[in-house]
């Protein structure tokens, strides 16, 4: 039962199912007589020992999968790390009941099932459980809901079951002749199971980062469909409207139309003309896409670009760079009054460095994590990836990046020092 404990705290952080109370008792209440009925059955002989151990682990393992809503792979891998800490609370214990028992006046206290042993076991127990919780197992929380690859969980939950059996038989011999190699033997293993589970954790991370990159790739795809899409629509329109403003002129000069009309028409197809122009093809590209989205939008848009600061960096990078930050303001003026809906950007180069400012109207509160503010949308999953692609754009660049969320105002602040050519010059 102290195993089954040890296993709660990293897996406990997941989904639980329908009716979990009920799967609960319904899976523990056996899984306690079992354990009553084994302790008096198997009678010191190994070999029926290791057959109620195997029994008993997969009764824990397919109970977790009946109350929680995690993958078979997930609760092999939290399954390991219980039996990782209850290993280390087990040999903390007898360590430090064998030291106890150094002292000839203490030995009475501390023999099997006498109130000081139990104590000391469930001191151990609760010290070693915090002490876990604390950091390993709220690092593993702060990673998300990683999915581990099936031959991971494995690895570890074998190794457990191998490695375990193996410091127990031992200790045991070893305790029977040396105390002190018996004591250093513990101590090794305890060593051993707390970077196990630091491994544990490092390869939650590594699973993580494997996901965030996949899902990071096929948005990269994404954008660079979206860029020709975005282009063709783009040259398109200026050609379609520069056909038009001229009709409309010739059409004023020999027609009888009503030249209020006209000017409204002219007013109305100059929105979609008037492309921005910032001496960087890429960038006038995404800011004109941008503009048209808030006129459409009602969103007052106003932009400040230099757009040969750039030039070092590669199309999809200014793409996707200046994309996100515009759709995520876009997202978040679109939640605004139309009288309060606002963007405004400024691209800069200072002192061979190019400076990127964007703000906009923003009166919610954010949560921060890693310097990125976490997704408020219930898809998490799916979500909070633009914010990830501009500081990876800018790390490549080795620039910096900063969020605010101050005097009603959401503010992007980047700066990225502008590399220089063969010649000294900037390569911008």
């Amino acid at each position: 039962m102290a195993f089954l404990l040890a296993t709660l705290p990293f897996i406990f952080r997941c989904s639980r199912r329908p009716h979990f109370v009920r799967w609960a008792i319904a899976w523990l209440v056996p899984i306690r007589l079992l354990c009553l009925f084994f302790a008096h059955t198997y009678g010191g002989n190994i070999a029926v020992e290791a057959f109620y151990s195997a029994i008993l682990l997969l009764l824990m393992i397919g109970g977790l999968l009946c109350c929680f809503e995690e993958k078979l792979s997930n609760v092999l891998f939290y399954f390991s790390s219980g039996f990782a800490t209850w290993y280390i609370s087990d040999r903390l214990f007898l360590v430090i009941a064998s030291i106890c028992r150094l002292n000839s006046s203490l030995v009475p206290y501390f023999t099997e099932r006498t109130p000081s042993h139990i104590l000391l076991y469930i001191t151990c127990f609760l010290v070693v459980y915090l002490f876990i919780y604390f950091t390993v197992g709220k690092k593993m929380h702060a990673l998300g809901d990683s999915e581990i690859p099936m031959q991971n969980a494995l690895l570890f939950l074998l190794l457990d079951c191998m490695l375990t059996p193996i410091f127990y038989f031992e200790s045991g011999a070893i305790s029977q002749y040396n105390i002190f190699f018996y004591n250093l033997l513990n101590i090794g293993e305890i060593i051993f199971y707390i970077f196990m589970l630091l491994l544990q954790v490092q390869m939650l991370a590594a699973a993580k980062d494997r996901v965030e990159i996949s899902t990071m790739k096929k948005l990269w795809v994404e954008e660079q469909k979206q860029y020709q899409l975005v282009k063709e629509n783009i040259d398109a329109i200026n050609i379609k409207c520069h056909d038009l403003k001229h009709q409309i002129r010739n059409l004023r000069t020999t027609g009888q139309v009503d030249p209020a009309y006209l000017d409204d028409l002219e007013r109305s197809v100059s929105i979609y003309n008037s492309a921005v122009r910032t001496g960087n093809e890429t960038l006038d590209i995404v800011l004109t896409d941008k503009r048209l989205h808030c006129a459409s939008h009602n969103i007052q848009f106003t932009c400040i670009a230099d757009g040969s600061g750039v030039a070092f960096m590669e199309t999809m990078d200014i793409f996707s760079l200046f994309g996100n930050i515009l759709d995520n303001a876009i997202e978040c003026e679109s939640l605004q009054p139309p009288e309060m809906r606002f963007i405004h950007l400024s691209v800069r180069t200072v002192n061979r460095m190019l400076t990127i400012h964007a703000e906009n109207h923003f009166e919610d509160s954010l949560q921060f994590k890693d310097g990125l503010p976490v997704t408020t949308k219930a898809d998490k999953d799916s979500h909070g990836y633009g914010m990830m692609s501009v500081r990876h754009i800018v790390e490549k660049y080795n620039g910096s990046f900063s969020i605010s969320t101050q005097d009603k105002l959401f503010q992007i602040d980047i700066i990225m020092p502008i590399p220089c050519d063969d010649t000294g010059r900037s390569a911008g």
